[in-house]
C-alpha cells in the first residue's frame, strides 16, 4: 500500500476520447517525487523527440506535488508541464490556489492529456466519474465567466483550471487560470491547451492519501505552524515597507519590533504580499525600467514608484486571498477601478505594467492585471511585449501599418490598457503582432529591433535584474525553462535553508559578484528548488524560518529521505530537464540580451559599471551539474550516479 500519494495517474487521449488509469511503482515516486519530477520522468519516456508543441503528440500534464493537499503548510501548489511552444524545449509552470489539492483529492497524482479534440471540450473529474463534456458554449468566454459557467453546470465545490481568449487563439504568451486570477503563466502552455481544444479541467475532490505516520506528520506540521500564530506588531507596521530595502537601520528596527527576522518576513507578507518594497527594488536597480534602458532613481523615482508599492497597493484590498493550506494569505481580492472585484496585482505585474513602461498609475496597472487574468495572459510577457513595442515606436522601427494604430508613448495609461486588451484577443495589427511574444515580434523587424527584444530562448525576462543579483541571470540563461525568476528564487542563495545543501555538495555560498563560485552555488540552489517544487510547496515558505519539509515528506510516505538523497533527487530532475532540451536540439545555454548582461555597463546608479561574466558562471554550473557544456547532455558518470535511463 502506498502512503502519502495514490500511486496512480489518469491519462486522457482527446483524439480517441479514451480515458484510462495507470498505476505507478513506489520506486518512481522515491526517485522523482511528484509535480515537476513526475512530469519530466514520464514525458521524457513517453513523448517522442520532435513532437509538435501544438500537435497531438505533445503531452500536457497537470501535476500536484507529492505533499499537495496533505495539510502541510504552504502545500497548495500544482504544476503544468509540456513541450513549450514558446521556447521549443521543456515547458513548465507553477500555480497556487485550490485546484491542485482538488486534483489530488479526486484520487490522482497527475493528469496526462494527449491528442487533439475535434471540437471544444472540458474534462470533468471527481472521485466517482471522469468524462469529457462539450464546451462549445464555453469557447469564447473569459476565464472568470468559464469558471462560473462550469460551476453552475456542475457544483459550487468544483475547482476549475481553464484558458481564456488568449489560449483559444494560441497566443504563445498565454497561461492557464484558476481561482479567477491565479495563473500558471509561463512557457505558453495556455496555447497547448487551446491547440488541443481543451477549454478547461474541472475537478472535485477532498480525499487525502493515507499517511504512513499520522501522529508524526501532525506534530511536525503543528511545530512549524506555531510561527504564524503571533499577532503582527502595530509598531512595526508604521515603518513603510518601501524604505526597508535601502535603510538598514529601519530594517533592523522593524525586525526587532516584529519579534525577529522571520516574524518580520511573515508580517510583511501578510500585510503587503509581494508588493512589499517594490519602490525600493526600483531604487536599488533590481527592477527593470523603460525596457531595461532606464535608471530607476532617475527615470522612475520614488515619487512615482511609491504609487505602486506597499500602502498604495493594499489601500484597494477588500479581503485577504489565501491559497490552500497557507498560514499567511499574501494575496488579496481588491476593488477594481470599475467598481468590480479582482485579484490584487503581484510584484511582477506591478513592475511589468509600471516602471517597465514608465507608468505610475496604479488603477491602470490593476486594469491590465484583470484583463490578463480574464484573457489568460502572462502579465510578465505582456508587459515586456508592450515595452518592446513602445521602444520600437520611439525609434521609428515600426512599419507604417503598426505605427499608425495606437499612439505608443511611454507612460500612456490608456494606450497600455488598450494594447493589453488587443493582445488578449489577438486583435489584427498590434495585438496579433505581440501575442506570440517579443522574440517572434522582433523577427518582423530589423536587427536593431531584435536587440530590444528582452527574452532568453524566446521567454520574456521577468522583473528582477541579473545586474543586481547575477544568480538571477544564471537561471535565466542556463535553466532548461529559461527566463524565469523562480528558477533560482530570484537569486536568494543566502537563505539559511540552503546552507546544509551547500555543505553536502562541497560548495560555498558565492558573494554577489563572485562569478567563479556563482555557478556551483546555483547548481545546488536550482537542484534543491526543483525537488522542493515537486513536493508542491510554496517558495515563500523558504523565507519564513526553515520549514521541516523532509519531516513532512517522511512522515507522509514512511521513507527516510535525508538531505543528501533529497538533493540527489533534485539533481536527477534538473539533469533530465537538460536532457529533454538536448534531445530537442536546443543549446544548453541561452543568450541574454546585452542590456541584461550590462554590455555596455550602466553609467550611473546602484549597478553602475557592472558587466556580468556569464562564461565564468556557466563553467561552474555545468561542471557541478555534470553536464557537457557544449550539448547539455549529462556526462556518463552523471548518468551512472543518478541512475538515469536516457
Amino acid at each position: 500500500m502506498a502512503y502519502g500519494f495514490w500511486g496512480r495517474v489518469l491519462w486522457v487521449n482527446l483524439s480517441t476520447r479514451k480515458i484510462w488509469e495507470e498505476s505507478l511503482p513506489e520506486a518512481l515516486y522515491r526517485r522523482f517525487l511528484g509535480g515537476y519530477g513526475l512530469g519530466i520522468s514520464l514525458l521524457y519516456e513517453r513523448m517522442p523527440a520532435g513532437a509538435d508543441p501544438l500537435g497531438p503528440e505533445n503531452i500536457l500534464a497537470f501535476l500536484p506535488g507529492l505533499l499537495t493537499g496533505s495539510g502541510a503548510p504552504f502545500s497548495g501548489r500544482f504544476m503544468v508541464v509540456a513541450r513549450s511552444p514558446l521556447t521549443g524545449g521543456w515547458g513548465e509552470t507553477n500555480c497556487g490556489g485550490r485546484f491542485g489539492p482538488a486534483l489530488r483529492g479526486a484520487g490522482y497524482d497527475g493528469l496526462f492529456i494527449t491528442g487533439v479534440s475535434d471540437r471544444p471540450v472540458y474534462l470533468y473529474l471527481d472521485s466517482w466519474q471522469v468524462e469529457l463534456r462539450e464546451a462549445a458554449t464555453l469557447w469564447g468566454l473569459d476565464t472568470v465567466q468559464t469558471e462560473e459557467a462550469i460551476r453552475q453546470a456542475t457544483s459550487p465545490e468544483v475547482q476549475v483550471a481553464c484558458i481564456g481568449p488568449a489560449g483559444e487563439r494560441l497566443s504563445l504568451i498565454s497561461g492557464i487560470v484558476n481561482d479567477g486570477g491565479r495563473i500558471a503563466a509561463r512557457c505558453g502552455l495556455g496555447a497547448v491547451m487551446g491547440a488541443k481544444r481543451l477549454k478547461a479541467v474541472a475537478v472535485r475532490g477532498k480525499e487525502r492519501p493515507p499517511l504512513a505516520d499520522p501522529e508524526a506528520f501532525r506534530a511536525a506540521v503543528a511545530a512549524y505552524r506555531r510561527l504564524f500564530r503571533r499577532r503582527p506588531s502595530r509598531w512595526a507596521a508604521l515603518i513603510p515597507g518601501f524604505l526597508l530595502r535601502f535603510l538598514p537601520v529601519l530594517r533592523r528596527l522593524r525586525a526587532r519590533l516584529s519579534g525577529g527576522p522571520t516574524q518580520f518576513v511573515i508580517d510583511s507578507f501578510r500585510r503587503y504580499g509581494t508588493a512589499a518594497g517594490m519602490a525600493a527594488l526600483v531604487e536599488l536597480g533590481d527592477t527593470p525600467v523603460r525596457n531595461w534602458l532606464g535608471l530607476g532613481f532617475r527615470d522612475f523615482p520614488l515619487s512615482q514608484s511609491s504609487r505602486l508599492s506597499d500602502e498604495a497597493v493594499i489601500r484597494h484590498n477588500l479581503r485577504p486571498y489565501v491559497c490552500h493550506s497557507c498560514p499567511v494569505a499574501c494575496g488579496a481580492i481588491a476593488r477594481l477601478p470599475d467598481s468590480g472585484q479582482g485579484h490584487k496585482p503581484e510584484y511582477e505585474t506591478l513592475a511589468a505594467f509600471g516602471p517597465l513602461l514608465l507608468n505610475d498609475d496604479l488603477e491602470a496597472v490593476m486594469r491590465c492585471n484583470e484583463l490578463c487574468n480574464r484573457a489568460g495572459l502572462d502579465t510578465i510577457s505582456t508587459g515586456v511585449a508592450i515595452a518592446f513595442a513602445m521602444e520600437c515606436s520611439e525609434r521609428g522601427w515600426l512599419p507604417p501599418e503598426l505605427s499608425r494604430e495606437l499612439p505608443l508613448r511611454w507612460g500612456d495609461r490608456e494606450t497600455i490598457v488598450e494594447l493589453v486588451r488587443r493582445i488578449g484577443y489577438r486583435a489584427p495589427g498590434l495585438g496579433d503582432w505581440l501575442a506570440d511574444g517579443v522574440c517572434r515580434a522582433a523577427e518582423r523587424l530589423g536587427p536593431e529591433a531584435q536587440a530590444a527584444a528582452m527574452h532568453a530562448g524566446g521567454q520574456e525576462l521577468p522583473m528582477h535584474r541579473g545586474l543586481y543579483e547575477p544568480g538571477v541571470a544564471l537561471g535565466y540563461a542556463l535553466d532548461p525553462a529559461p527566463g524565469r525568476h523562480t528558477s533560482t528564487q530570484s537569486g536568494m542563495a543566502e537563505l539559511q535553508a540552503y546552507a546544509p545543501y551547500f555543505a553536502l555538495q562541497g560548495v560555498r555560498p558565492a558573494g554577489r559578484y563572485d562569478y567563479a563560485a556563482k555557478g556551483p552555488t546555483f547548481a545546488v540552489v536550482i537542484s534543491l528548488l526543483r525537488a522542493y517544487d515537486s513536493l508542491g510547496l510554496c517558495h515563500f515558505a523558504l523565507q519564513m524560518g526553515e520549514p521541516p519539509f523532509l519531516d513532512w515528506l517522511n512522515a507522509a510516505t514512511g521513507w527516510a529521505v535525508d538531505k543528501s538523497e533529497f538533493l540527489r533527487i533534485g539533481q536527477r530532475i534538473q539533469v533530465l530537464r537538460h536532457a529533454f532540451n538536448a534531445r530537442e536540439g536546443l543549446p544548453p545555454r541561452f543568450n541574454l540580451p546585452a542590456r541584461e548582461r550590462g554590455d555596455p555597463p550602466q553609467e550611473a546608479g546602484p549597478v553602475a559599471g557592472v558587466t556580468l561574466d556569464m562564461d565564468a558562471m556557466a563553467v561552474g554550473y555545468f561542471a557541478t551539474m555534470g553536464l557537457d557544456p557544449d550539448t547539455g547532455w549529462p556526462l556518463p558518470e552523471t548518468v551512472s550516479k543518478l541512475k538515469l535511463k536516457i
